[in-house]
């Protein structure tokens, strides 16, 4: 099918986006393990993009999707309206969470088999507040590029691991205020982002972010090993690595936070990469 052709202007995105979209879709669980729901969106998909939407009823689908019989009589059986149903609930589970940050948004309206596609610029976030990628707003807002701190991945999830990685995320995104040239992108942001996908790239494209930190944490017995990385997601290169070990108790977690985070910020100024233009920054610590 030509690129070019008015039902493919009119939607504003090529055919090979759209499909390569597909793809992405049906790599979720909820599409792989499904046999129909696959036929179905490839169905509507190709004959909206064929010019042919107006073949997008019941009976059609329930016919070419569902192997129903020529006689097959939709308003004595509900199968298309179940299945569609069915779809609608797959595509918004997909692009509430693996899919959040994917270019094209492909929807279903209500009341009809006919796909819309758009461009994916709103992303709704957990407590229902739009975050609007729009390069042309950062660009506006965000003086200095950006660097991000990406929660650091760890294995066994339990409470005292995850006050340990928010710990850190929280106080070295504070660290790295100190340095003037760069905007820090706050840290709870990013880790929402980063509960919808793990694809770092897109999580840092869409914050527009230039550096971002990201890691690990490795736990045995009372030891703990963090592997860190400073990235630089224009060009999707390491930048520096380096590896902190030490102790890790109930009793003496909040020095762990504090040594990990000192370590990191030396690293950070001995690499050179974000010292240019230091600013005062100072820290208030209240002791019981």
């Amino acid at each position: 099918m030509n690129n070019t052709s008015p039902i493919l202007s009119e939607i504003g995105f090529s055919k090979e986006l759209i499909d390569e979209q597909l793809q992405k879709i049906f790599s979720d669980p909820f599409f792989n393990n499904s046999d129909i729901l696959r036929k179905f969106l490839a169905f509507i998909v190709e004959q909206t993009l064929s010019g042919h939407a107006n073949w997008l009823k019941e009976y059609t689908i329930g016919v070419n999707v569902l192997s129903k019989p020529a006689d097959f009589k939709p308003q004595d059986n509900g199968i298309v309206r179940i299945h569609a149903g069915r779809l609608r609930r797959a595509l918004h589970h997909y692009y509430n969470s693996i899919g959040t940050l994917d270019p094209i948004h492909i929807t279903i309206p209500k009341g009809g088999y006919v796909p819309v596609f758009s461009e994916n610029g709103a992303l709704e976030t957990n407590n229902g507040a739009n975050i609007i990628a729009d390069v042309s707003v950062k660009d506006s807002v965000n003086k200095f590029p950006a660097i991000a701190v990406i929660p650091f991945q760890h294995f066994h999830k339990n409470s005292l691991e995850n006050l340990l990685v928010d710990g850190l995320g929280l106080q070295l995104s504070n660290e790295l205020m100190q340095f003037e040239k760069f905007s820090v992108v706050a840290y709870y942001t990013m880790r929402d982002l980063c509960r919808k996908t793990d694809d770092i790239s897109k999580v840092a494209l869409f914050v527009d972010a230039k550096y971002v930190i990201t890691g690990s944490l490795q736990m045995l017995e009372n030891q703990v090993r963090s592997h860190i990385q400073l990235i630089d997601s224009h060009t999707n290169r390491q930048v520096w690595s380096c590896m902190f070990e030490g102790e890790f108790t109930v009793e003496n977690i909040f020095k762990l936070q504090d040594e990990i985070v000192k370590f990191i910020m030396a690293e950070v100024i001995k690499s050179g990469r974000l010292t240019q233009g230091k600013k005062q920054h100072t820290s208030m610590v209240a002791v019981a």
